[in-house]
Order: C-alpha cells, then sequence, then structure tokens
C-alpha cells in the first residue's frame, strides 16, 4: 500500500491510499480546520485530528460523534519510532526511508506495511512527525485496513 498526494477541489491537502493499481481510500483536509474527510468502499467518514501534550505530545483522533478513536506518539522527536493505540489495542510503528512497518505491542509480527513518500518532504522539514499529517494518514490507514480485515474475516477476526 501506498499513499499519494493529490491536488483538491478547495484550498486544503489530499492524499489517496492506493494497492497496486486500486484506489482504497481518500482523506481530504481544510486548512483551517483539523478535520479529515475520508471516503472509501467502507463509506464516508469525518475524523478530527489534534495534537495535546506539553511534554508527552501524542496525535489524537476522534470520530464525527466525538468517540476517541487512536493516539499517536512518538518515541523522541525525528526517531520515526513510536506507538499508536487504536480501538483499543496497542501497536508499535517504524518509519524509515518513506515506508511504514506496523507491528504488534512486542514488535514480534508486522502486521502492515505502506509508503509514506507522499509526505516526507514535509516530514523531513518538521521536528517531530507530530508536526506533520503523518499522524492523520497512519490512524486513517489503521482505521481502513482493519475495517477490511473485519468485513473480510467475519466478526471474530483479530488482528494476532
Amino acid at each position: 500500500m501506498k499513499w499519494i498526494s493529490i491536488n483538491t477541489e478547495f484550498s486544503g491537502e489530499g492524499y489517496e491510499l492506493w494497492a497496486g493499481d486500486k484506489k482504497l481510500a481518500g482523506i481530504s483536509f481544510s486548512q483551517r480546520t483539523h478535520i479529515g474527510r475520508v471516503m472509501s468502499n467502507i463509506g464516508k467518514r469525518l475524523f478530527f485530528f489534534e495534537k495535546k501534550g506539553l511534554f508527552t505530545p501524542r496525535a489524537i483522533i476522534t470520530n464525527e460523534y466525538g468517540i476517541r478513536m487512536g493516539m499517536v506518539d512518538e518515541e523522541r522527536p525525528g526517531s520515526g519510532k513510536g506507538h499508536l493505540e487504536f480501538d483499543g489495542r496497542k501497536y508499535t510503528y517504524v518509519l524509515n526511508s518513506g515506508t511504514l512497518e506496523l507491528y504488534d505491542e512486542e514488535m514480534k509480527k508486522s502486521l502492515l506495511s505502506c509508503s509514506f513518500n507522499a509526505v516526507m518532504s514535509k516530514i523531513a522539514k518538521a521536528k517531530s512527525l507530530l508536526d506533520t499529517k503523518f499522524p492523520s494518514l497512519l490512524l486513517v490507514l489503521c482505521w481502513y485496513a482493519f475495517q477490511q480485515q473485519h468485513q473480510t474475516a467475519g466478526p471474530e477476526a483479530t488482528l494476532a
């Protein structure tokens, strides 16, 4: 999978998630708000993104109903490593040379891989991954991938 940057019809940023030659999802961000509009074969959703914490900063995602869905932090600014909490489960991510690997909490099993080359130029200019669209794209990627997994495997599916 990979994220690509697209031009949008309004003054915001847009990205699409692709697997090979198939578009899986798209997200557009408004410049003035912290809202992401997601469109996929699963449906249309609104997600709200915010950065919280002074000494231990983290990015938080809530859905259109105000329910917290996940959180992203970074081990230390510029490390490209951190933790993700999504739907009550914890994961570890590593962003290396534009490729993200998501692991289970103990880093024993790789759960998914995705290219983030579309945002690497902006990431390189920022002090922290949390100052970019990276947390938003990571959380939307997880939302999409885990929803797809549950739809194809049935309600008893797990990530492990």
